[in-house]
């Protein structure tokens, strides 16, 4: 029992969301084929700069969140650096944006980027529980991080006042 508590503490919701998440991209993806859904027909070099791009995020946000919070460390230690400066669930985000940008690029799939809609209200739904426990743990200082971080997408408030303070 003290294992697979352990492994929720260091995995939290991440496999059930990954898991959901392949899970709605493969039904919007057969939506797309029942309905012939147009493709995605853009520059082949635009194309390329897109998947340069939304790769790069994920090794910011993926590896990024893996190298500033190592496993063992999750739901141990409050993490404010590295991708966690901007985003409060960087490897979450990366299933819900990058994952999902990279795979309607591969698939030429317009109707894939609709994904991030259910994607988005899942995963906000799974991290609940998982926000809940970091208020309790570290109390106000979590609560201040909340208002001053984006769940999944930085806050634009935030990186406005960031940008100011180093001007």
């Amino acid at each position: 029992m003290k294992i697979l508590l352990e492994l929720k503490r260091i995995f939290c919701v991440g496999p059930v969301g990954a898991f959901v998440s392949f899970v709605v991209w493969f039904v919007v993806y057969t939506i797309e084929k029942t309905v012939s859904f147009p493709k995605m027909d853009i520059n082949p070099i635009f194309r390329i700069a897109l998947v340069i791009m939304f790769t790069i995020d994920v090794f910011y946000l993926f590896i990024g969140s893996l190298y500033y919070l190592k496993p063992l460390e999750r739901g141990k230690t409050f993490i404010t650096t590295g991708p966690f400066k901007y985003i409060r669930h960087p490897l979450y985000s990366t299933f819900i944006y990058s994952f999902t940008a990279l795979i309607a690029l591969w698939l030429k799939s317009w109707f894939i980027l609709l994904a991030v809609v259910p994607l988005s209200l899942i995963w906000s739904k799974l991290v609940q529980k998982e926000e809940k426990y970091m208020l309790d743990k570290f109390g106000i200082k979590y609560q201040d991080y909340m208002e001053k971080t984006g769940q999944f997408l930085p806050s634009w408030k935030a990186l406005k006042e960031e940008i100011e303070s180093n001007s």
